[in-house]
């Protein structure tokens, strides 16, 4: 004989929040993979990236013979209208580094700085800012340029305090190290052509996305990577050509315009740019999708105990970084300027001093 169903009284009734889910089943956390991401992998890669920069700047700020400017060589002289350029060049560099700093890392994580007032919003680190500290920590991959050869050319009359080239690995000790590694435009080029490509990018393909629905996502990075190229070559020329603050020395022939002048471009130059553009917008993008807000590279952090997660997650996107500057930009760089042939003009301010 079946027994009447009662209902629990109002005392014994339990009630879900709105986190859980209305159907039984597994938690978020509970749904994560073990195996699911490359957190682990970048991360040992971005501390391994770590170590090397510190033991290359400790090593270069306590050198008596490379922490220096480097030397400003005759006869050539520098014209005024260039110096004010770089300078100007140098402070919006500054700026935009500045901007970066603040809206992308500041802000998110102490959200009273937005106005500068007390608030209940919970601070964060966001990925835009572990891009933009994991790109100053990828600018020590910039001593790569001449490891071998000078095929990258600096203006001595830039702030600069020489560079740490030959305390990296792979550094050719016959290839000169005095020459004037930028301190105020070299370090946020690695900001804003990185995450702040990834920024641009990102909008662009939501907006095209939203104008061109039926695209695929192949298409839309197609168009992104297009801008982000004629940005970029617009942006290198202009600032080569007004300031001489850098150069392309030696270069491949067949894909450098303006070839034996002083401001010959390679084409190959914006390519790289671009790509590294678009793969930081990929990045982005993935991460906005992802219902946690994760990108790739941070999937799997779960997997370490919790008081790593944050160190786990910021390493990752050093060792993503770095490995993107140096695998997407440096190597291929360096490939085509060692095997190039076309060798453009050099002013004796931006020759390297003797080794």
């Amino acid at each position: 004989m079946s027994h009447p169903t009662t209902l629990p009284t109002k005392a014994q009734r339990r009630y879900a929040n709105e986190s859980e889910p209305l159907l039984g089943g597994t938690t978020r956390e509970d749904q994560r993979s073990r195996s699911e991401g490359t957190a682990s992998a970048f991360a040992a890669f971005g501390f391994v990236w770590t170590v090397i920069c510190i033991q290359a700047f400790i090593r270069w700020v306590t050198s008596s013979t490379e922490f220096r400017p480097a030397p400003i060589l005759g006869p050539d002289e520098y014209p005024t209208w260039r110096l004010v350029c770089l300078r100007i060049f140098e402070a919006l560099s500054v700026g935009v580094l500045v901007a970066h700093l603040w809206f992308c890392l500041l802000i998110p994580r102490f959200p009273w700085l937005r106005h500068f007032k007390a608030t209940d919003e919970v601070g964060y680190l966001s990925l835009d800012g572990r891009h933009v500290y994991a790109g100053l920590v990828a600018v020590f991959a910039d001593g790569f340029l001449n490891c071998q050869q000078y095929i990258f050319m600096w203006n001595s009359h830039s702030i600069n305090l020489g560079v740490w080239a030959k305390f990296l690995p792979f550094h050719n000790h016959l290839s000169s190290s005095r020459y004037a590694e930028s301190l105020l435009w070299g370090p946020p080029m690695y900001v804003y052509f990185c995450a702040g490509f990834g920024i641009i990018g990102h909008h662009m393909a939501r907006r095209i996305r939203g104008r061109f629905p039926s695209l695929t996502n192949a298409g839309v990075l197609t168009i992104v990577w297009i801008i982000e190229f004629i940005l970029d070559f617009i942006i290198e020329n202009g600032a080569i050509r007004l300031t001489q603050g850098y150069g392309y020395s030696k270069t491949y022939g067949p894909l450098t315009l303006f070839a034996g002048k002083v401001y010959q471009f390679p084409i190959y130059e914006s390519i790289f740019v671009a790509n590294l553009g678009c793969l930081f917008t990929a990045m982005r993008l993935k991460a906005f999708d992802d219902p946690d807000g994760l990108s790739p590279i941070e999937k799997g952090y779960w997997n370490w105990p919790e008081r790593l997660h944050g160190p786990i997650r910021s390493f990752a996107v050093i060792g993503f970084c770095a490995a993107a500057v140096i695998l997407v930009y440096h190597l291929p760089l360096n490939w085509l300027g060692v095997i190039g042939d076309c060798h453009a003009h050099i002013p004796s301010y931006m020759q390297p001093g003797p080794v």
